[in-house]
């Protein structure tokens, strides 16, 4: 939906002018980051998603509470690094992935740490953005 589309049906819909005013800004606030994301941004976006609705809430759990802080811990070009390496992941199959996620030279340079949020970054199929 483009921007205009997007306004329209919102102005439209009985359940977003039934919402409080603070949490309407909040959704048009949202939308608007949204439109500011390259597509690049956007596809890293959509492939989280729906890797995240492929999880088990175990897994979400998992990742909410060891691997995203473990990766929030780790220095910015660090995180980069294992970005540039998740990144090698993007288009592969699953059996391709999983293979490469095997191969001890994919952790090659990294601490313990970095191989553990790495593996499991790759396992779920995420790629985190700058945060």
């Amino acid at each position: 939906m483009s921007p205009a589309d997007r306004d329209r049906f919102l102005e439209n819909n009985q359940r977003f002018r039934s919402l409080p005013k603070e949490q309407q800004d909040r959704i048009r606030q949202r939308f608007a980051e949204w439109d500011r994301l390259s597509p690049q941004q956007k596809a890293r976006m959509s492939q989280n998603a729906q890797a995240l609705e492929k999880m088990t809430p175990q897994q979400r759990e998992a990742l909410r509470t060891q691997v995203l802080p473990q990766w929030r811990q780790l220095r910015p070009e660090r995180r980069q690094e294992l970005k540039q390496r998740l990144g090698t992941l993007n288009g592969m199959s699953d059996a391709e992935r999983q293979q490469r996620l095997n191969d001890p030279s994919f952790y090659q340079g990294l601490s313990p740490q970095e191989h553990d949020v790495l593996k499991r970054l790759g396992e779920y199929g995420l790629e985190p953005g700058a945060q």
